[in-house]
C-alpha cells in the first residue's frame, strides 16, 4: 500500500512539472478556488484503500477505512487567506475466522474480530490553480484512535492511541453541489482515500 501511495504521489508530481508553465501563470495562493468562498461548507464521505492486504487471507473479515468529514472554509489575516476547518469520523475493522486463541489454559479456536474507530480534527489550506470547478489543498489531521471487540488479540492497548496525519487531496465538482474527492497521506487508517463531496 505505500508502494501505491508513493507512485500516486510520483504521478502528481510529475503531471504538475508537466503543467507547471500553465498552471502557475493563473495560480493564486491567497484566494479561494472559484467552486469555492468564504462561508462554504463540504461534507465528504468515502472510504480508504489502506489494509487491502489483509484479504491475501482466505479466513478474513475486513470492513474497510470508512470516512466521513465535514469542512468549513475561513478566511483568515488581512488578506482572507483560504483557510478550512473541519473534523472526521472514521471506522475499520478487521478479523478472522477459526483464528487459533489461548483462552482458559488451553488453545480454541472461535472468531475473532476488532473495529478502529477515529475522531478528529482536521485544518488545511486551499491552492487556487485557476482551474474551475477544481479544489485542490494540504491538510493536516490530529485526533484519538479507540479499539473494541477482540483488541487483546490484535493490539493489546485498551485505550486507543493519538492519530496524527498530512495528507494532499483534490476535489472536482461537477455542479455547485456534487463532486468527487481524493487524498492521499497518512489519516490513522489508510494512506489513500476517495469518496464523494457536497458543498453547502
Amino acid at each position: 500500500m505505500k508502494k501505491l501511495a508513493l507512485v500516486l504521489i510520483l504521478f502528481v508530481c510529475f503531471s504538475t512539472v508537466g503543467l507547471a508553465p500553465s498552471l502557475f501563470a493563473e495560480m493564486d495562493l491567497t484566494s479561494f478556488p472559484s467552486c469555492m468562498d468564504e462561508n462554504s461548507w463540504i461534507l465528504n464521505f468515502g472510504l480508504g484503500l489502506g489494509g487491502i492486504e489483509h484479504l491475501s487471507y482466505s479466513n478474513a473479515i475486513w470492513v474497510p477505512p470508512l470516512r466521513l468529514s465535514f469542512d468549513r472554509n475561513a478566511a483568515l489575516g488581512d488578506n482572507g487567506l483560504p483557510f478550512f476547518f473541519g473534523g472526521l469520523v472514521t471506522y475499520s475493522g478487521k478479523g478472522y475466522r477459526n483464528h487459533q486463541v489461548y483462552e482458559n489454559w488451553r488453545w480454541t479456536s472461535k472468531n475473532v474480530y476488532y473495529s478502529t474507530i477515529g475522531m478528529g480534527f482536521r485544518c488545511g489550506y486551499h491552492f487556487n490553480w485557476g482551474v474551475d470547478m477544481l479544489d485542490t489543498y494540504a491538510v493536516s489531521t490530529a485526533g484519538w484512535a479507540i479499539h473494541t471487540g477482540d483488541r487483546d488479540v490484535f493490539v493489546g492497548n485498551k485505550v486507543g492511541h493519538p492519530v496524527f496525519g498530512v495528507q494532499i487531496g483534490a476535489r472536482w465538482f461537477l455542479n455547485d453541489l456534487f463532486g468527487f474527492w481524493a487524498e492521499t497521506g497518512w489519516n490513522g487508517l489508510s494512506w489513500f482515500d476517495l469518496g464523494i463531496s457536497l458543498k453547502f
